[in-house]
């Protein structure tokens, strides 16, 4: 936005901050505040009460110019970019709403697969629960199948040819560099001149300098070289010796039978091609493992007895159906988001998004902030992490400049996308959801109404209407894939017919 400022508007600013200066300074010949104007400028300089006067005009003028656009939605603050003196000239960069542009999408069509949750599924969910009960005894022999292993140690994946060149040249490089700057082993003479220089008490206090304190073992974990190339890093964990839980669809288990508490070893193994990490898909890897326990595992039976002990279940098969409703619940909600997922992306793959430079630093800026956020719940201080990172701010700011346009985009589109639909929260979407929620509690009128009170105002509101918003543009999203979603014209018509009623 660029503004030309009237000259008669400078003088009248000039003349107003003349009067106010003159109440503030003493004018020999004159009381206070009656000095004439042109003993003011010829006091002050008539360059710096312009310069001044101006300052004082840049918010009012921006502010008029504004208050004359209709159709411009500012996003965040404007900025003074450039400026004329004589004649007064003021040019602005306003950052604006991103804009997006989503074309065609409700043309979009998918087949959308029901939830089907197998036996084998449920069955693998009640074994789980078996586990939970399961007893525990530690045992003097070697681990078999079925046994629960207390181990530490660590697994990284082998580098790839290319890496292990790249890792061999570094390695050569590094060692030249070191050879090159090696110093050399002094003379015999220069040893005893040093020696009448040095006084070894006076440089060394063994009080401030422990070699318990600085190990450099210490160090290891924050080498980022071999950070990447880690999978598997464990202190202290129980692993069951199970091959369809533990690395399921590897040998990794097989290594264990037969080590005993205490025993030490390191084996190596390629992950299978369809490996579910597909990052660990075809990588073959190296373990170094130490057994530092070994445990027998004695699970209860599956029968009506577990079943009251895991949820007042009156058998096994109440425990099973329950099961069953539970995985199919938790698939459906998968499913849901999933969906949802699949529509974003290709909505932000095909759509036109405009959005200012100020926009991308507000995301960064959440980013960063939940970064520090964490950091801080785990016990360090933000300068100590950066510092162990080797970056700074504006390094990590730059690193996550890519994820940060991303999600940028996708908040971008989700919110238009609502827009376009006509998807709204009202307060009988919030009386049902409210309702359902609070159900729960039973007969607890005090409870009940705590929660409900609770989802009615602050944070507990953003919640359950982020939740309802949510469930209606998975509504929309599957009506759009089936070809089932209600007419536009109609939407928007029954959206003008609402705000005339209100």
């Amino acid at each position: 936005m660029t503004i030309e400022v009237a000259e008669t508007r400078v003088e009248e600013a000039m003349k107003q901050l003349a009067r106010k200066l003159a109440r503030d300074i003493h004018m020999p010949g004159f009381r206070r505040g009656k000095a004439p104007y042109r003993v003011m400028v010829n006091r002050i300089g008539r360059d710096a009460l312009r310069s001044e006067a101006i300052e004082e005009l840049v918010q009012p003028v921006f502010e008029e110019a504004m208050a004359e656009i209709d159709d411009v939605e500012v996003y965040g603050r404007p900025e003074l970019t450039d400026m004329e003196l004589e004649p007064l000239v003021l040019k602005f960069t306003i950052p604006l709403q991103p804009h997006v542009e989503l074309g065609d999408y409700r043309e979009m069509r998918q087949e959308i697969e029901p939830v089907v949750i197998t036996d084998e599924a449920v069955d693998e969910a009640l074994e789980r629960i078996r586990e939970k009960h399961q007893v525990l005894e530690e045992v003097e022999r070697p681990l078999g199948m079925g046994d629960m292993a207390t181990l530490s140690g660590t697994g990284r994946l082998v580098p790839l040819p290319d890496e292990a060149e790249d890792e061999a040249a570094e390695a050569a490089e590094a060692e030249a560099e070191a050879a090159e700057t090696a110093v050399p082993e002094p003379t015999a003479a220069a040893d005893e001149s040093a020696a009448d220089e040095f006084d070894e008490d006076d440089a060394y206090d063994d009080d401030e300098y422990d070699d318990d304190e600085y190990d450099d073992d210490d160090f290891d974990e924050y080498d980022d070289d071999d950070a990447d190339d880690i999978i598997f890093s464990e202190e202290r964990i129980e692993l069951p010796l199970d091959p369809k839980r533990t690395f399921a669809g590897t040998p990794f288990v097989d290594y264990l039978v037969g080590l005993s508490a205490g025993d030490e070893s390191t084996f190596r193994f390629t992950f299978p091609d369809d490996y579910e990490n597909e990052e660990l898909a075809g990588r073959e890897a190296i373990f170094e493992i130490s057994i530092l326990n070994v445990q027998s595992r004695q699970l209860p039976e599956l029968d009506d007895e577990l079943a009251r002990e895991e949820g007042d279940y009156e058998s096994v098969e109440a425990l099973r159906g329950n099961t069953r409703a539970a995985l199919e619940e938790a698939a459906i909600e998968r499913a849901k988001s999933e969906l949802v997922d699949e529509m974003v992306e290709a909505l932000v793959a095909r759509a036109e998004v405009v959005y200012p430079p100020a926009a991308v630093d507000v995301e960064l800026d959440g980013m960063i902030d939940n970064l520090k956020n964490q950091t801080q719940r785990s016990g360090w201080e933000w300068d100590d992490f950066m510092r162990l990172q080797g970056l700074t701010e504006e390094q990590m700011r730059d690193s996550f400049r890519e994820t940060a346009v991303a999600r940028l985009k996708r908040n971008v589109v989700m919110r238009q996308f609502v827009l376009n639909e006509k998807l709204t929260v009202d307060m009988a979407d919030l009386d049902a959801a409210i309702a359902e929620k609070v159900a729960s509690f039973g007969d607890n009128e005090e409870l009940r109404q705590g929660m409900a009170d609770y989802y009615r105002s602050g944070y507990g509101l953003d919640v359950i209407s982020g939740e309802i918003l949510q469930e209606k543009v998975y509504e929309r999203v599957h009506a759009i894939y089936t070809g089932q979603a209600p007419d536009l014209a109609a939407l928007e018509s029954e959206e003008a017919a609402s705000d005339e009623e209100e």
